[in-house]
């Protein structure tokens, strides 16, 4: 593995995209005290602007995955988990349409030449077109960032990997809350499936 980003193979920026997973008031603005200020003190919201922007300007285009719920949840199936039977069988409320908890955060809004991607699962790739999307685009790199990392990040990077993308996350775009989950994601378990870095290293091995 390459020690020095000059020294790393650069990346395409006529055939790459930055997919990002559910920035969004509920995870980042959740209302939560002790969750919003380890989401604050990360820097993954000043991270993914000053990348947003950066790729903007070079003619990159942005994915946004998000998730919208019924209201009813007739789309969610709650399926056995260690986690689900820990919270006494209680579904999370549904993040749905048209809501605040849905919508990007303020400082990362979707423009009209953005696409968005509204998946029914964790991973983006079950259930709807991304692949379609990114191949009509002639993608075949992406810069990947987003919450949760070891969730909804690493379940994007697995199939991008199986689908023969080249996955870039950008680790300091990339959050859990629970910090010790993101730490060891990033360490332990997407090198294998991506090549790991800061979003700065990244913006600087685009040719």
């Amino acid at each position: 593995m390459p020690t020095e980003t000059s020294a790393a193979p650069p990346i395409p920026r006529g055939s790459t995209a930055v997919v990002f997973n559910d920035m969004i008031n509920s995870n980042l603005r959740s209302g939560n005290e002790e969750r919003d200020r380890i989401v604050a003190e990360s820097g993954i919201i000043e991270a993914s602007v000053n990348l947003v922007a950066a790729a903007r300007e070079q003619g990159i285009p942005i994915f946004w995955i998000r998730v919208e719920r019924r209201a009813d949840r007739k789309d969610v199936v709650d399926t056995l988990t260690d986690a689900f039977i820990a919270s006494n069988y209680t579904p999370a409320p549904p993040v749905t349409a048209g809501s605040y908890r849905a919508a990007n955060i303020d400082e990362l809004p979707v423009l009209e030449e953005d696409q968005v991607i509204l998946k029914p699962r964790f991973d983006p790739f079950i259930g709807t077109d991304l692949d379609l999307r990114l191949r009509s685009n002639g993608i075949d790199t992406i810069l990947l960032g987003g919450m949760s990392t070891n969730i909804g990040v690493e379940s994007c990077a697995r199939t991008a990997k199986d689908l023969n993308y080249n996955v870039v996350v950008l680790r300091d775009c990339c959050l859990n809350v629970d910090l010790e989950d993101h730490e060891w994601t990033l360490k332990r378990i997407l090198p294998t499936f991506a090549r790991v870095m800061t979003s700065t290293e990244a913006l600087s091995l685009l040719a």
